[in-house]
């Protein structure tokens, strides 16, 4: 009996399916050029080289990868004498990061059980996996049975074109399933966090999450709460990108993770009306399809917005920002920023891009307060949160015009309007020149 199923309780990998280029329809002319280059060369000096996991599933859906992965048996220092522009990162599981001008290329050697974290990035994974004896190379057969689903453990030969799919995959493909690589019992309970890869999965594809592993996800949520929170806050970052979030998000709130990994959120998809989780996160999935490219801290912004709507409403009312209001977000700030482990960076950029939305919403008093908005630091944060917040709600709309309004008036050197319309500027304060004291006044204070 092969070793991985002593270690993991699962039967040996199955002996695989190949498909010669004939039969299948992924064509070498949509892998990108750098990609190609490793392989070829990996092919060339003599090793294995696989197209993997997830860009092998984008191209057969005919989706775009948003990066292209490859599985080699050469160790990470013979892929690294092959290519000047690579180096080796992680210390308990290497991968070697091929660097070219406008795309990274991520080669791994196969691998056996253990398995490593399911993150994209090589370096939060090394990281976060658990402490291991050595570094477990193996098989082909052997690294397509450590992952998570079956459409994400196809391979892709540049030796002769052929598809190696070791796990049933194609079928499942073919069918719109995920379904989890061995017991989805045992897969989830080892790595809680693939119950949310599941869930983003079959939103982001349109497919249907496999009866068991749906089984299994639904005695086994509580398991999240033991997923280090630097991995969920990843995966929710990664959720947030390619325009599928408010689907991913229901997804996880109706499998009951949402409640578990972040409560605020869950109460917050719940209320507020026209600015619901759902409609902002709908707003953002539309930004992202255009192509107008928000940057992740604006799109994690976007996600915390519904916490902050009652404070922002009462700047609307009041016309004014800070106080009560202010104080509120803050320490609904520092529960949010602990509870997801965002950096510090993070906590501070997106506290102050709320801040500034809040004056935003307030009435601009002088050409000086909308300057400091303008060029702070977290104004392009701040500006995203408006425009999803704009495009979401009527109550708020008048008020943001009424800031851009202003900010494109003083951008013209002139005074902000304080009702957004053909009124007149509220009158500059000016300030009382001080009385200078004259040599009298002053000889006189001295001999008093």
């Amino acid at each position: 009996m092969n070793d991985l199923s002593r270690d993991d309780g699962l039967p040996p990998p199955p002996g695989g399916k190949v498909l010669p280029r004939a039969e299948h329809s992924l064509s070498r002319s949509r892998i990108s050029p750098n990609a190609l280059k490793v392989l070829y060369r990996l092919h060339r000096a003599g090793f294995l080289a696989y197209l993997v996991g997830g860009a092998v599933r984008d191209l057969l859906l005919g989706r775009q990868p948003k990066d292209f992965d490859i599985g080699t048996n050469a160790r990470p220092q013979q892929v690294r004498q092959l290519f000047r522009n690579a180096r080796i990162i992680g210390r308990r599981f290497r991968l070697v990061m091929v660097t070219f001008a406008d795309e990274v290329v991520e080669v791994a050697t196969f691998r056996r059980s253990p398995e490593v974290p399911d993150m994209e990035d090589g370096e939060i994974a090394d990281a976060l996996a658990p402490t291991v004896e050595g570094e477990e190379f193996g098989t082909p057969e052997e690294d397509a049975w450590r992952r998570d689903f079956t459409i994400n453990a196809l391979f892709y030969s540049i030796s002769d074109f052929s598809l190696i799919d070791h796990v049933g995959g194609l079928a499942d493909l073919d069918r719109g399933v995920i379904r989890s690589i061995g017991p989805a019992r045992l897969r989830f309970g080892n790595d809680p966090v693939r119950m949310m890869r599941a869930v983003e999965y079959a939103a982001r594809l349109g497919f249907a999450i496999d009866p068991e592993a749906a089984d299994a996800i639904g005695e086994l949520r509580a398991e999240i709460r033991r997923a280090a929170p630097a991995r969920i806050a990843y995966e929710l970052g990664e959720s947030l990108k390619g325009g599928a979030a408010e689907p991913i998000f229901r997804g996880l709130d109706e499998a009951g993770l949402l409640e578990l990994i972040a409560p605020e959120m869950s109460a917050a998809a719940r209320v507020n009306g026209d600015v619901s989780l759902w409609r902002l996160l709908g707003a953002g999935d539309a930004a992202v399809r255009a192509g107008k490219r928000p940057s992740e801290d604006a799109l994690v912004a976007l996600l915390l917005l519904p916490l902050f709507v009652p404070c922002l409403q009462r700047v609307l009312d009041t016309g004014t920002a800070g106080g009560d209001s202010e104080r509120e977000a803050r320490e609904l700030w520092a529960g949010v920023a602990l509870r997801l482990s965002f950096s510090h960076y993070r906590t501070h950029l997106l506290r102050n891009a709320y801040y500034l939305l809040a004056r935003m919403l307030a009435v601009p008093r002088s050409a000086k307060q909308v300057v400091r908005v303008v060029r702070h630091e977290a104004h392009e944060v701040a500006t995203w949160m408006a425009s999803f917040l704009a495009a979401t709600s009527e109550r708020f709309r008048p008020a943001l015009e009424r800031w851009q309004g202003a900010a494109d008036r003083v951008a013209a050197g002139l005074p902000p309007l304080t009702d957004g319309g053909e009124g007149t500027a509220s009158p500059a304060r000016r300030r009382r020149r001080r009385r200078r004291r004259g040599k009298r006044q002053l000889r006189e204070g001295a001999t008093t």
